[in-house]
């Protein structure tokens, strides 16, 4: 994914404000910015919170790196800290607001329809995957977000199926709202 494919999902799909320039105490609140930091030779990924703060920080070797961690922890931030579900998010909590809503969409292991939303496990990678398709059902790949799938934290186990849900819900509504491009 490239820079100005970011930006048209992150403008599309109304995530977080991005700046892809160096870090700025001066630049605000509540937003993410991409940079190459020259010093260490890596793609840095920062998330600035209240009062201009570091509050998430991460390091990769390309852009696309970078952008992929953005895109996730701005659909992290956009569920959970703009309260836009108001419950975790669940399969089951996934599958009442689809029903609810009467939001098309394409669900795991489903057939690929045209111009729908859809999520799916590859379990191969442990990653769950939200997805766009066109008008011939085909996948729109720059359009995909990776999130992760199992990891094993202090005994527990955790996973960020939940965002990628919410991204799937997110998404489909804006296709229902034709607030979408599917090029």
């Amino acid at each position: 994914m490239t820079r100005e494919q970011a930006e048209l999902i992150i403008e599309e799909e109304k995530l977080i404000y991005v700046t892809w320039r160096d870090y700025d105490n001066a630049s605000g609140e509540y937003h993410f910015t991409i940079w190459f930091n020259p010093n260490n030779n890596k793609y840095e990924t920062i998330y600035i919170g209240e009062r201009g703060g570091i509050e998430d920080e991460y390091s990769f070797d390309s852009e696309k790196e970078a952008i992929d961690k953005m895109l996730q922890m701005s659909y992290y931030r956009k569920c959970y800290n703009e309260k836009d579900m108001q419950e975790y998010l669940t399969k089951e909590v996934a599958l009442r607001i689809i029903k609810e809503e009467k939001l098309e969409v394409i669900w795991y292991d489903e057939a690929l329809k045209p111009l729908c939303a859809g999520i799916k496990h590859d379990k191969q990678r442990d990653k769950y995957i939200s997805f766009i398709t066109n008008a011939k059902a085909e996948i729109i790949e720059w359009k995909s977000i990776e999130f992760d799938g199992d990891e094993e934290f202090e005994g527990e186990i955790y996973n960020d199926e939940d965002i990628a849900l919410y991204a799937l819900i997110n998404r489909a509504r804006m296709i229902k709202q034709n607030r979408i491009s599917f090029v």
